[in-house]
């Protein structure tokens, strides 16, 4: 079953998506672009090799371990190397997982956030996954499970493809953006999610560059900026300029 593309306009148009689509796509992902569904651990440069080898993905999760202590309050409650891994996850370093939100709002935002900042504008993209199905194929289990990175790290490695997993929210911005993963496993790491996958896991909607910002006044109107991403001051700023532009938007237009 090939996967689903629907292409948006309007922001009305992407509430009636939400509401046609079957329940169990609970989960999606935003880019301002177009990008293969890997974890930052496994892209690839233009020659489609590898940036980082297996090697440099370990001494990466060390050199976080042993050098963050000093700005992690607790660092106790992190009890294994793969809670280790979500933790740098969000600090910027390379790993194994992807993210993804059960808050479609936040993945159309990150696919809309820089519309005022694009010299050259692409279609956005959001990805809708159905983390059940994904399992299923992937475990070859019938029941939905989503396994928990906290209590079964052990498990990840033994299934046969990309699997969504949870853990407890040792970070804030994983509480902020009601966030979860898709682990991939070493041996999966040149196939992109959308490669695994078909239709019964996925669905991609595409945002019209050309309506990027008109869908962004939308959602500003409805009060949700970048705030709603990063609940931190620096959104605070950003929301100040995304105010402004929407601003100088509406005057152009209006001339």
């Amino acid at each position: 079953m090939e996967i689903e593309v629907f292409e948006i306009e309007k922001l009305s148009e992407f509430i009636a998506f939400l509401e046609s689509v079957p329940r169990n796509f609970i989960l999606s992902r935003g880019h301002s672009k177009a990008y293969e569904l890997l974890p930052t651990a496994f892209r690839k440069n233009k020659k489609g090799q590898r940036l980082y080898r297996k090697i440099d993905l370990q001494r990466f999760l060390d050199d976080f371990q042993i050098n963050s202590h000093p700005y992690i309050s607790n660092t106790n409650i992190i009890v294994n190397d793969k809670e280790w891994m979500v933790y740098a996850q969000h600090y910027g370093v390379p790993t194994k997982l992807l993210d993804f939100t059960y808050s479609h709002v936040i993945s159309l935002m990150f696919a809309l956030e820089n519309a005022f900042n694009e010299n050259d504008p692409e279609d956005g993209e959001i990805w809708f996954l159905d983390p059940c199905a994904l399992n299923e194929k992937s475990t070859d289990r019938s029941s939905c499970k989503v396994l928990n990175i906290s209590i079964q790290s052990e498990e990840l490695d033994k299934a046969s493809g990309p699997i969504a997993v949870t853990c407890k929210k040792i970070h804030e911005r994983i509480q902020a953006q009601n966030g979860l993963f898709v682990y991939f496993q070493e041996e999966n790491s040149m196939m992109s999610l959308q490669n695994y996958a078909d239709g019964n896991i996925l669905k991609r909607v595409v945002i019209k560059k050309d309506y990027k910002k008109e869908i962004l006044k939308s959602l500003s109107a409805l009060g949700i900026g970048y705030s709603s991403l990063y609940p931190e001051l620096g959104s605070v700023s950003k929301d100040i300029m995304l105010k402004r532009n929407i601003e100088e938007y509406v005057k152009m237009s209006e001339e």
